[in-house]
Order: structure tokens, then sequence, then C-alpha cells
């Protein structure tokens, strides 16, 4: 569905809750694959895989990002408790998945979703572990960057939403950083002791389910490419946790580049991308109707 007369806001919106769908549902059937060599790229939807995705569809990503936009454009603000009941609303009737059925689910996030339907007094139910720092949580960040009044705000919300499964530092950590960079449209110089490599050459680029590897080989897959496309197909074939690492980069690219640079194929090949226009539309409203 083409969009004119975008403004900066809704451009960078768009741009960022389309690019985590594109860049999930292309990297889906590629998840737990080896990297690929250039000359043998994906650069189109695809069906198959691990999962047996059909053509555009997108998975967990993207799911629990639609989850929390719901309960945001519900409450006008972010709220641990209505987002993790909209995570049990996919986690049990496969809600915000276009199957219909919860899949591509990590451990970490089943098992905080369990530990807060057993008692749901408390939706915080992420373990600071070192070993449950994984990139759940950053997955998910656009629609409470976009609903945020400001970077201060975007920064919190970015925050409060990762711990709800992952409360390892590292985690928020770079949930944080990523918020603030995506707020800001570039990156930060600096961050835990590294700039983002673009001088490393790609077979060192890790592009696993840690949270570090995921935001370093998104970050990569942006800074050696000049385009949305580009970004994307980069970071989808690193194979691995193709489909975050490909949410993560979109978010990014998305960010930077705008809506209006999204090819046309991308949009209308993406599964439920006018449910997911309507979304974005609606969070773009939140911080203006917030008192």
């Amino acid at each position: 569905m083409p969009m004119t007369d975008l403004s900066p806001k809704q451009d960078w919106a768009l741009g960022m809750l389309f690019g985590l769908a594109i860049g999930d549902a292309m990297g889906a059937p590629l998840e737990f694959q080896s990297s690929r060599e250039p000359e043998n790229y994906v650069k189109s939807y695809m069906s198959g895989g691990a999962h047996n995705v059909s053509k555009g569809e997108f998975t967990d990503d993207t799911s629990m990002a639609l989850a929390m936009a719901d309960a945001l454009i519900l409450k006008k603000r972010f709220d641990p408790k209505a987002t993790m009941e909209n995570f049990l609303k996919w986690k049990n009737n496969g809600a915000f998945s276009p199957r219909g059925l919860m899949f591509d689910c990590g451990n970490t996030i089943f098992a905080a979703l369990s530990r807060y339907e057993r008692d749901r007094s408390n939706p915080y139910q992420g373990t600071d572990h070192s070993m449950s720092a994984g990139n759940g949580g950053l997955m998910r960040l656009a629609p409470v960057i976009i609903a945020a009044s400001n970077v201060e705000q975007a920064i919190d919300w970015a925050e409060a939403s990762t711990r709800l499964t992952h409360a390892a530092e590292e985690a928020l950590n770079y949930s944080r950083r990523l918020a603030e960079e995506l707020w800001c449209r570039e990156p930060l110089e600096k961050f835990d002791g590294f700039r983002h490599k673009t001088t490393q050459p790609r077979e060192g680029v890790m592009s696993g389910g840690y949270v570090k590897e995921t935001y370093s080989a998104a970050w990569w897959a942006f800074e050696t490419t000049n385009s949305f496309e580009e970004c994307v197909i980069e970071a989808i074939n690193l194979g691995h946790d193709s489909d975050t690492t490909g949410a993560v980069a979109g978010m990014i690219a998305g960010a930077i580049y705008g809506y209006s640079s999204i090819p046309q194929w991308m949009i209308d090949g993406l599964q439920w991308s006018e449910t997911i226009s309507s979304i974005g539309w609606e969070l773009v409203k939140i911080p203006s109707l917030k008192t």
C-alpha cells in the first residue's frame, strides 16, 4: 500500500515497524542455517525453513512487537501488565500471528511467560542470570520507541519492556542503547568498549541469539550497505538467528532511511502489511494523546 506525503516522524515510525517485520519475515526461512556467500544470497521472500513458514510470514519477533503495540494503543502508554497479558494471548491462543499459532519462541521468553502465567502479580519476569542475555527484548523494541514522547522515555520504556522477559544487565544495556540510536536515527560513537565494527570481515560477524551478537551484526549490515533493501538482505544472509538479525537490522534501516525508502515488493509481499500499517499509524498518534 503506497503512502505519500509522510511527515518525517511518520516516515521514521512506519519505516521502523515495517523494517522489523520485513527483516523478520525475510530471515525466517534461513534461521539456523549457515552464512551464505554473496553469490548465493537470498534476495526475496521464501517459504520453508525450520519452521516451514509461508512466503512473507513473520515469526515471534513481529508477533511480540504487535502484541506490545496493541497494549500501547489501548493504554496510550507502556503498561507492563497489559503487555504481558497480550504476550500470553500470543503464547496460548496464537494471537498476533498469521498462522494463529505461537512458534519460534525462545526458551528465555517461554520461561518468563510461564512464570507470569502462574503468578500474575508481577509482570517483570525476566531473570538477571548472564546466560539469559538473549536478543528477545531487543527484537521487539520498535513500538515503545515510536510511542514515546522523548528520547528519555524511549530509553526507559525500552528497558522496562525488555525486563518483562530478560533482566540480564547486558540485555538491558543493549536495549537502552538501541532505543537511543533509533530515536536519534544514528549510531552512537562507543558502547561497551567497541564501535560498530564496519571494518570487520564478513566471516568474523556473529549472528546468533546472544544480544551483543545480534546488535553488532545488525549494525554491521547497515554500515556496510547503502540502502534499506541491501541492509536487510545482508543481515538475513548471515544465517543462524537470521530472523532476529534481520528484524533488528530492518528497524535500524527503517528508522534511518525511512518507510519511503522501502521497495514496494517488500511491503506487498509481507503478510499482514495492512494491519501493520494501521498499527503504525495508531502508534504515531500516542505521544500527542498523552497528557
